[in-house]
């Protein structure tokens, strides 16, 4: 379910959403490539948040900072996990329905952030969607397991314990945003996913 087996076309058709959010952090790096690299400088000028710009007016800031990135590993990385893990959640919830959760996750996690932060640190990446991702797999696993193959389910189940402890042990990893996103999205699921959806090609077990 999580191998990717499309072409860039039929990509583009099924997954519309995730490859417009793609598209958006690609763009940011290739300005930011342009602009001399991931220095706090650009990551600032072009959508990072950090607290005291936001509690000056530019809570614009809660919003962008899920398409900025601290670096080109943290965007790879990052880019890697929203199309691996993107592509199932969007053909089972919907185009529409898929850009309302990522759009909230964005949001609420910026927001969490804010509650929480850490003084003169800036805060950036879509990390916390990549987390509110498992946070809607880990719901499916525990009340909708049947929509997942066992192997899946294992799968999450993994993803999830390493991505915790890499957050507990890689410096500068934004710990408040990635449990903030794990949470709202197990939480947002049962509003968004309805009890008969299914991923294309899924068998009951």
């Amino acid at each position: 379910m999580f191998l990717v087996t499309e072409d860039f076309k039929t990509f583009i058709r099924k997954y519309p959403i995730t490859t417009i959010m793609v598209g958006l952090c690609t763009i940011l790096a290739i300005i930011t490539t342009f602009l001399g690299g991931y220095t706090i400088e650009n990551i600032i000028n072009l959508g990072g948040y950090e607290h005291e710009l936001v509690k000056h007016g530019e809570i614009w800031r809660l919003f962008t900072y899920a398409f900025m990135h601290g670096s080109y590993a943290h965007f790879f990385m990052n880019m890697t996990f929203m199309i691996i893990l993107g592509r199932p959640l969007e053909r089972a919830l919907g185009s529409v329905k898929f850009l309302l959760f990522y759009l909230l996750s964005v949001i609420l996690t910026g927001l969490i952030i804010n509650f929480n932060y850490s003084p003169n640190t800036v805060e950036t990446g879509a990390s916390g969607v990549g987390y509110a991702f498992l946070g809607m797999y880990l719901f499916i696993t525990l009340f909708r397991k049947k929509m997942l193959f066992s192997d899946d389910r294992k799968f999450v189940i993994t993803f999830l314990g390493i991505g915790l402890l890499s957050s507990l042990i890689i410096p500068s990893t934004s710990l408040t945003g990635h449990l903030a996103g794990m949470i709202i999205g197990f939480m947002i699921t049962p509003l968004l996913l309805k009890k008969g959806a299914r991923f294309q090609n899924s068998v009951n077990v």
